[in-house]
């Protein structure tokens, strides 16, 4: 235990909520965005305290009125919380925050760290709906692709239209159909974009995917109530939508269980907490793994363990390339669906294959393919992992990994943050998962909200 290890804290007087992490490309800045606030500090100065730099971006008073009329708590809820932060290109970063249940969207100018104004003065504001929360507590996830946000969230004040969505630039707007219950109550923990377009001019000519992990209602288990499973969802970065059916809707949808199960008896850990995804690089993306940190919602053996588990992309691709599950509209039953599929194969992207077929978008995909995806968005197999390691416990909520190298071979540490304010840094060796060193961040029964690495230090 190290309790006693340097660790550097940061806190300013009247913040609040520091909501989420965005370290600058150089790695010299951290971004904070917190309660009514975003700050920059400067991770190398020796005090980033000392050079703390503030930019307020508040709720407007007729919306935190409109909030509290609509019967939300205005101390708790009718603040802007900020729960994006990404970096949009060399220039700026893209922000959105709750805005008392009204989200809203804006543009930090970064060599000035101030919000983008137009001419007249006012700040550019985008509507936040389908790519920010309206509660402050909710889990979202987004991730900014070629100046296009990618985004897992809720769409409405009420909180149960959950939706993945693109939105931005020049191109179609997509998202999940509602009506279709693609998703089922979804708590997204991440999203991440893999370039499977690369290397270029290989022969399946394959599409970029952007993948969404989270834990939702398992409707296909039918025989228990409410049983929680964890998923991994992909859409390919070129979908366009449908042109007569699906019209601004993803063509490319589909999902797939993640399963982290104990070796001896399967017992699941079916809840994500999160997730990180390790590559070791662009090119090298089929190398990819996936690991999870998961709970279980039957808290067998004590209140509190975890287990974390980690996915091939291989693992992940053979689940995506498999039989389908089919959901009968009028009993909400599913079944594996052996019957004929429909060609191009439902959900791929534009490939070399589909190009010789004639179809060179998504908008060229004949009907039949549309309308069986409608109801075939759900893998039949699940991707399987076994536990790298148990904590009977302890309860993880964040993983981050870092590949090291070391003399004639590489490993991965994995940076593992609890519930109870303490940093779990494990090393993984063959099979296993070897804890190293135990740190305190925060007293106890403060649990680590954000995790974020920083891969140059």
């Amino acid at each position: 235990d190290s309790a006693e290890r340097l660790v550097q804290r940061f806190q300013l007087p009247d913040v609040t909520n520091y909501t989420v992490l965005l370290l600058s490309p150089d790695g010299n800045t951290l971004y904070l965005g917190a309660r009514e606030l975003l700050l920059a500090l400067n991770t190398s100065h020796q005090h980033p305290l000392a050079t703390a730099r503030r930019l307020a971006w508040g709720a407007d008073e007729e919306k935190k009125r409109q909030c509290v009329f609509k019967g939300k708590d205005p101390q708790k809820d009718c603040h802007n919380y900020i729960k994006l932060l990404l970096q949009l290109n060399s220039t700026h970063l893209y922000t959105c925050g709750t805005c008392a249940f009204s989200p809203a969207c804006a543009y930090v100018n970064v060599q000035h760290f101030r919000l983008e104004r137009d001419v007249s003065g006012k700040v550019v504001l985008e509507d936040g709906k389908g790519r920010c929360p309206f509660d402050p507590e909710y889990r979202s996830t987004a991730v900014m692709v070629d100046g296009e946000l990618y985004a897992g969230t809720v769409s409405n004040f009420q909180g149960n239209e959950p939706t993945i969505s693109r939105s931005q630039e020049s191109r179609v707007a997509l998202k999940t159909e509602n009506s279709l219950s693609w998703l089922q109550d979804p708590v997204f923990v991440g999203s991440a974009l893999l370039r499977e377009s690369l290397p270029p001019g290989n022969p399946e000519g394959d599409d970029d995917k952007v993948y969404f992990f989270f834990s939702e209602t398992g409707k296909e288990f039918d025989y228990f109530e409410n049983t929680i499973v964890s998923r991994i969802a992909r859409v390919c970065k070129g979908d366009q939508g449908g042109e007569r059916v699906l019209q601004r809707r993803w063509t490319t949808f589909l999902k797939a269980q993640l399963l982290c199960s104990h070796p001896e008896d399967g017992f699941p850990f079916n809840v994500l907490q999160d997730v990180f995804v390790l590559t070791p690089g662009e090119q090298r993306w089929r190398e990819t793994l996936f690991y999870g940190v998961f709970t279980s919602q039957w808290n067998k053996g004590g209140p509190g363990s975890s287990a974390v588990c980690a996915f091939s992309m291989r693992s992940v691709q053979r689940a995506f390339a498999g039989l389908y599950k089919e959901v009968n509209r009028e009993t909400q039953q599913w079944y594996t669906d052996t019957g004929p599929v429909p060609e191009p194969r439902p959900g791929t992207c534009i490939t070399s294959q589909t190009r010789q077929l004639k179809i060179n978008s998504s908008l060229q995909m004949p009907d039949r393919v549309l309308n069986f995806i409608k109801d075939h968005f759900l893998m039949d197999s699940a991707v399987r992992s076994q536990p790298l390691l148990l904590q009977p416990r302890l309860r993880y909520h964040h993983i981050a990994v870092h590949r090291a190298q070391a003399l004639h071979n590489t490993y991965d540490v994995l940076f593992l943050a609890t519930d109870e304010g303490r940093l779990h840094k494990a090393v993984r060796v063959n099979h296993g998962v070897h804890i190293i060193e135990e740190i305190r961040l925060f007293p106890a029964g403060q649990p680590v909200l954000q995790l974020l690495l920083d891969h140059e230090q």
